[in-house]
């Protein structure tokens, strides 16, 4: 007998009890990934008391806890996102693709960026509570407000109250507990980007490495060959690799998990198994076939399996792909964007249009992206989560399409995103607004300007 198909058909009944706040601040900010940490340091810069609930033991998310260790090219997004690059580069942590080219992007040191978060937050005066899990909401008796939420800890259960609160939790778990409506995957058969979790090799010859990744872009010649004679099975067409700041490390954005959802707790545990035998696989694969990596070593693997795509909770605007391909401008915009529509097949190899019919990276970029020294713009109505009076989003989980998700996912973007919407909470505070969507937009835009983000 199945004990774990027999256990789900028992339930048991928690009795009632009082929960002690632990904490209050102006703003409250679930989640401490990229929007998160944008979020946080614009809203105390800004004038707000702010607390940060981060279910991990680091600030970044995905660039921390997923070692995501690379940011892509971009020529829309600067402000916090560039002061948190260039603190990486001033440590060592920072290996650009195109030395002197502000556009450009590159590997980073997880370790160095963690601390480089750490006191970037301090600076600012924020408050981060780490391994504060938020597991229920309390609100308003109209239903229009969060007045506090749960978090769980190793000291108990816990209520923290706040004014504003924003969810950065990358699968809008905040605003699901609060019932506001959302979408997850592509229209008709709902089916979401892959998982994919990071890791990295050490003990790498990196000049042979790199002289051979010259002549065989992404290793996809000797990947293909091996799939052919059956050594490898991870469902990709090629790698994604590329040398760290610390010599002799490589970094792999290469497995791919597919069919799995975010935000289910069998899912994510058989993801993450399923990855860390690709992990192992491609190792192997590297060892035996690319020139540099004959002795090297799995370093590590991500805590936190990297998620592309869960929830989309719905706001007062909703983006599409014409967005994106249009590069449509905005009055309320908060950020700028540049990356294109990167689907990554729900199904299985490469990349894929919104219909599911094959593309390839330079296709995508030509066509469902902006042109050279073109952006598009996230507007602020994206972020105000619909039916609630003091709630923002500030993560890849603001209201868009299935495609349009796909560009604005982009984790310097997502950063913008969140200083945006910080900027945004403060004037809330600040200015004693009844709501979220009483903030004079103008008022952000000149501030962010002045902070030195592109608007």
């Amino acid at each position: 007998m199945n004990t774990t198909d027999s256990a789900t058909s028992q339930k048991f009944i928690e009795p009632a009890r009082e929960l002690e706040v632990i904490a209050d601040a102006d703003v409250v900010v679930v989640g401490g990934g990229p929007g998160g940490f944008g979020a946080a340091i614009s809203a105390a810069r800004n004038g707000a008391k702010v607390l940060v609930l981060e279910r991990f033991g680091a600030l970044g998310g995905t660039w921390t806890y997923g070692i995501l260790s690379a940011i892509m090219n971009n020529t829309s997004v600067r402000g916090i996102f560039t002061e948190t690059q260039r603190e990486m580069e001033r440590r060592g942590g920072w290996r650009w693709w195109r030395k002197n080219d502000p556009s450009s992007g590159g590997n980073f040191d997880s370790e160095v960026a963690k601390v480089v978060l750490d006191d970037m937050a301090a600076k600012a005066g924020v408050m981060v509570f780490y391994f504060a899990l938020v597991t229920h909401v309390f609100k308003s008796e109209d239903g229009r407000r969060i007045t506090g939420v749960v978090i769980q800890s190793k000291e108990g259960r816990h209520v923290v109250t706040g004014k504003v609160f924003i969810d950065s939790s990358g699968d809008g778990d905040v605003s699901a507990l609060a019932g506001v409506p959302y979408e997850m995957g592509r229209e008709g058969d709902h089916a979401m980007q892959p998982m994919t979790m990071i890791f990295k090799l050490d003990n790498v010859d990196t000049p042979r490495g790199e002289a051979y990744v010259a002549t065989d872009a992404d290793c996809r010649r000797a990947w293909q060959a091996a799939k052919a004679r059956g050594e490898v099975t991870v469902p990709r067409d090629c790698l994604l690799l590329a040398p760290m700041p610390k010599p002799g490390q490589w970094q792999f954005n290469s497995t791919r998990l597919l069919g799995y959802d975010g935000t289910k707790l069998r899912d994510v545990s058989a993801a993450t198994t399923e990855a860390r035998r690709q992990v192992a696989e491609i190792a192997a694969f590297m060892r035996k076939n690319i020139p540099g990596f004959e002795n090297s070593v799995v370093a590590e693997t991500a805590p936190h399996i990297g998620v592309r795509e869960t929830r989309r909770i719905k706001c007062d605007y909703t983006m599409t792909g014409d967005d994106i391909r249009k590069t449509r401008k905005h009055a309320d915009v908060i950020a700028r964007g540049d990356w294109w529509i990167d689907i990554h097949n729900p199904k299985g190899e490469g990349l894929v249009n919104n219909d599911g019919s094959p593309t390839s990276p330079k296709e995508a970029e030509l066509k469902a992206g902006p042109a050279a020294g073109d952006w598009y713009e996230i507007p602020y109505r994206s972020t105000t989560a619909h039916g609630l009076d003091n709630v923002l989003i500030a993560s890849r989980c603001i209201d868009s399409t299935h495609e349009a998700h796909a560009a604005v996912r982009a984790s310097q973007q997502i950063c913008a995103i969140g200083e945006g919407v910080g900027t945004a909470a403060a004037q809330v505070v600040t200015r004693k607004l009844a709501t979220v969507r009483d903030v004079d937009v103008r008022v952000v835009q000149a501030r962010l300007r002045q902070s030195g983000a592109l608007i």
